[in-house]
């Protein structure tokens, strides 16, 4: 690999400056691992760094990911109104952090479920880079995914009745 600002600046205007650091490049190759490695100087091609084949990239869409911590709810009793409720389901705040000084390879998550007050009404999936969670009572659906992938055989999980916070804690592989 190499650098492509680097590439783009020396490289790229100078094809026979290319054509000496690539003839320097097989002949060092050739020398490091003898003979069965030697390669033809005139047919190399320079690769670019494409994550896709032909001419057009496929097409990509970004999670939106939930990057605040969790706020408290604050509900004013003397406001309240009797509308009826849609049993749509949403998602919960969460908050999800890696200490990098305290223990860098140790993941935590933390969902507020509010009207939730057992473990057992919630079905929460582990994945190797995913969390999957979905309360029985139907109000609550999360589904994200992970930027790392955690060892979900050490991973453990904890629901505080009193905040109506489940906690995940699990080891990054």
């Amino acid at each position: 690999a190499v650098n492509s600002h680097w590439f783009q600046a020396t490289m790229e205007p100078s094809p026979i400056f290319t054509a000496f650091v690539i003839t320097v490049a097989i002949e060092g190759l050739g020398d490091k691992y003898g003979e069965e490695a030697r390669l033809e100087r005139d047919s190399w091609t320079i690769l670019k760094n494409k994550k896709y084949l032909g001419d057009k990239a496929p097409p990509h869409s970004i999670q939106k990911r939930a990057s605040f911590g969790i706020k408290p709810v604050i509900s004013d009793s003397s406001k309240c109104t009797s509308k009826p409720v849609k049993s749509e389901k949403r998602t919960p705040q969460f908050k999800i952090e890696k200490n990098k000084k305290m223990n860098p390879t140790e993941i935590k998550a933390e969902v507020f479920l509010p009207g939730v007050f057992n473990l057992r009404q919630i079905e929460l999936s582990l994945g190797e880079d995913r969390i999957q969670l979905e309360t029985r009572t139907g109000n609550f659906y999360l589904d994200i995914f992970l930027p790392i992938n955690i060892n979900t055989s050490s991973a453990l999980a904890w629901f505080n009745n009193v905040s109506s916070v489940l906690h995940i804690k699990s080891s990054i592989d």
